[in-house]
């Protein structure tokens, strides 16, 4: 999955927050920044910039894969 193009941010698992830029990725608590592709195999959840989850994985060592919203019914 591209994350630089769907998501605006990522967790991981080790709770660390960064926001994307491009292909770099910038530490929300201490301004580190490092390539998207150094934290790829550590994130857990991607978001877009209206806050909806775009991605995720539930176990460090399974894929990440494309997250489809649950509607509910009326």
């Amino acid at each position: 999955m591209d994350l630089s193009c769907k998501a605006k941010s990522v967790k991981t698992f080790d709770n660390e927050v960064y926001e994307l830029k491009g292909s770099l990725a910038v530490n929300q608590d201490n301004g580190k920044i490092q390539p998207v592709a150094d934290i790829y195999y550590r994130v857990r959840t991607a978001v877009n910039s209206d806050r909806r989850i775009v991605a995720k994985r539930k176990h460090s060592e399974d894929e990440l894969y494309t997250y489809v919203e649950k509607r509910k019914m009326k």
